[in-house]
């Protein structure tokens, strides 16, 4: 059996997200912005996406490039990308704007 990668967001007690890597669907940013709109396939096969809105510091390439890392799953199984709870937060991140 194949492991999958797993991608944890978590803004508060009512709202979270983890998501296997392999539902992603694409990002979403322009140069001069601090928030990136990551979309990936629902589970139950809906037509529109779940999207979650990541702010972060720094550049937008550097964003996308640790994004790109956690997806790629080196670790393999659970990543943490933001815990607003926790305020632990993969590098540049660092707030959930909102999980939709």
């Amino acid at each position: 059996m194949e492991k999958e990668t797993f991608l944890l967001f978590i803004k508060d007690d009512n709202e979270s997200m983890m998501v296997p890597a392999s539902r992603f669907l694409g990002v979403d940013a322009d140069s001069d912005t601090t928030t990136l709109q990551v979309s990936f396939e629902k589970e139950d096969g809906a037509a529109n996406a779940a999207i979650i809105t990541l702010g972060f510091t720094g550049a937008v390439k550097e964003a996308c490039k640790a994004l790109a890392g956690a997806l790629a799953g080196q670790n393999r199984g659970l990543i943490t990308i933001a815990d607003d709870r926790a305020g632990k937060y993969l590098a540049p991140f660092n707030v959930i704007d909102s999980i939709a």
